[in-house]
């Protein structure tokens, strides 16, 4: 199928900016809410153009092109403006979350460190701020420039040298959420050829709206909400994703009072907004011109989708918006989204026969276990190639058998950044019979009538007694088992003990709960090992409840499993005052300091 669009032969997002800014210069591209509501912050296509270009200019006299430049900011316009300026200047962009803590300093230093960032793009009012972590972090304040968009205006050159499409256009650095953050390296021509295959998966229109609060230096956040409309034409209206978390509903208001046609969320958006619309005294806004919600996520909960989706039905929202994706830096972004030609939003299979790598429909009559709902997460896009491959033995897999998930095309990012052995891994795999190359995802999954569904990570598959136990299943089971646990966050992973391996579970704790006492842990913790016994056929060894917001997760909110199993392995857990966890099944509960 072919659009005949201006992003069909675009080689860089800079040819989708030069002509949406020869013809519509006065149109908005974009449009911040700085209070989530009504303070509109607004930039034209010939606004971003100028101000790009001026700040682009700079950095070339500064001597960054071809250089890596670290974007630091807050949700707003101005990540916008530095992001296209890197691209003007020839210079490679590397997104990074805003740090808040010491923590996140760490981070930041080792993200400078791997890339030889020399320069940081923020705003004025944070130079000092930055400057103060980065060097408590250990960096010295001298090695690293903090640059500011220039305020005296120069005279922009009438030929601009554009970059070529396999020129380097942003370093992509993952979560961490399986590892070490690594530098996912994303060219001008990878780039659009995701964008293209995002607008095809669902034949998204030239100057659509689109409305969203995904942080900005997140993948998702960055190439399809901010980047998509442009490259169409179009308007973005978005918000901090504080502003939403602060109040979801102001999430749904957006859409209606700018009439958005698309957006993008992982699964606990729409569980918050549904959560929050259970108010019957709350006007809900209309959803009508609504197409499209991506709901990314680890995996996708097509409840959450189900529920959301029948709650704003009165809204005027269309049956079928909310689409679940699937995508990976490492994929640039999407790897397969849309709806299946069945409309098939799930299958629900055999939960036994997918723990032995099978693909099976549930038989009530012949199965005693729940069955297991695996989200749809569309078909691959087009022009790419997916594959299900066992990664032991590389053979190709047919329909029907779970496997890692290997992905090719132009979407395909170019490697890690200074990281060959890494690369020639997980971005140059050929199958048993040679075929390929093939980028690796990590993830396994399985095609059904050509459609993808995701069934897990292979790093963090628990292998049990000879059982495949995907975390985020029991994770699932333990958070709806007891309405005292207010539906919060679990985390379960494997871990090696002087009695053997066994299987220990995390417990994230409603923030009101420090009145709790011991005994009434001691019965919730019985409960959840039932609810899992029966369920997963699985003892859990441990059953620790945290503290709320403790559980360690990644900057896009992915829980660090790894991470989890490091923590108990070493008893550096942050545990909830006043009372604590259940110890191993063969002990009683005893209180810990």
């Amino acid at each position: 199928m072919h659009s005949n669009l201006p992003l069909d032969c675009a080689s860089t997002i800079l040819d989708c900016l030069e002509h949406y800014a020869a013809r519509q210069a006065d149109r908005r591209a974009y449009t911040f809410l700085a209070d989530g509501e009504l303070d509109e912050r607004v930039l034209t296509y010939g606004e971003l153009q100028q101000r790009a270009r001026q700040y682009g200019m700079h950095l070339r006299s500064k001597g960054y092109s071809n250089q890596a430049v670290l974007l630091l900011f807050p949700a707003g316009l101005d990540f916008i403006v530095a992001f296209f300026a890197c691209a003007y200047a020839g210079a490679f962009s590397v997104p990074a979350n805003l740090a808040r803590n010491s923590h996140h300093f760490s981070r930041l230093k080792h993200i400078i460190q791997d890339c030889g960032a020399k320069a940081v793009l923020s705003t004025p009012t944070l130079t000092q701020v930055i400057h103060s972590g980065l060097a408590a972090a250990g960096l010295n304040e001298a090695d690293i420039d903090v640059l500011h968009e220039p305020t005296n205006t120069l005279a922009i050159e009438e030929t601009w040298p554009l970059p070529q499409p396999d020129q380097l256009a942003f370093l992509q650095y993952t979560s961490g959420s399986t590892g070490e953050p690594k530098g996912v390296m994303i060219s001008h021509g990878q780039l659009m050829a995701n964008e293209r295959a995002i607008q095809q998966s669902v034949n998204m229109p030239e100057h659509l709206t689109g409305a969203g609060w995904l942080p900005q230096f997140h993948d998702m956040g960055l190439i399809g909400t901010t980047l998509q409309p442009l490259a169409l034409g179009g308007h973005y209206v978005f918000m901090s994703p504080l502003h939403f978390l602060q109040k979801p509903l102001r999430w749904l208001q957006m859409m209606s009072s700018y009439q958005a046609a698309f957006s993008a969320a992982p699964n606990f958006a729409l569980e918050l907004c549904t959560k929050a619309l259970q108010a019957e005294h709350i006007e809900v806004p209309q959803l009508g011109k609504l197409t499209t919600i991506f709901c990314g996520a680890e995996p996708v909960s097509i409840e959450s989708v189900s529920k959301f989706e029948q709650r704003l039905a009165k809204a005027g929202l269309p049956n079928l918006t909310v689409k679940p994706c699937y995508g990976l830096a490492e994929a640039t972004l999407m790897v397969s989204g849309g709806l299946a030609p069945s409309n098939a939003r799930s299958l629900a299979l055999n939960r036994d026969a997918l723990a032995a790598g099978r693909v099976e429909r549930h038989n009530s009559e012949r199965n005693n276990t729940s069955p297991i709902a695996i989200a749809c997460c569309g078909l691959p896009v087009q022009d790419h190639c997916v594959r299900i491959v066992n990664p032991d033995t590389l053979q190709v897999l047919d329909s029907g058998q779970v496997g890692e998930i290997w992905f090719s095309g132009g979407s395909v990012a170019s490697g890690y950044w200074k990281k060959p052995s890494e690369t020639e891994i997980t971005f140059k795999a050929r199958t048993a019979c040679g075929q390929g190359p093939f980028m690796r995802t990590g993830d396994l999954g399985f095609l059904d009538n050509g459609a993808l569904f995701v069934t897990g990570r292979i790093k963090e598959l628990i292998i049990f007694r000879g059982r495949n136990i995907y975390p985020h299943d029991v994770e699932s089971t333990l958070t709806q088992a007891s309405p005292q646990l207010g539906h919060g966050l679990a985390a379960v992973f494997a871990s090696d003990s002087e009695t053997g391996p066994g299987v220990v579970a995390f417990i994230e704790l409603p923030r009101r709960s420090a009145t709790a006492n011991l005994p009434a842990y001691a019965a919730l913790a019985s409960m959840l090992r039932t609810a899992v016994a029966q369920a997963h056929d699985l003892q859990l060894r441990d059953v620790y409840f945290i503290a709320h917001g403790k559980i360690p997760r990644t900057s896009s909110g992915k829980i660090q499993r790894r991470n989890c199993a490091a923590l108990y392995a070493s008893r550096e857990i942050d545990i909830h005052p006043n009372t604590v966890y259940s110890t191993r099944i063969e002990h009683n509960l005893t209180p810990q300091s």
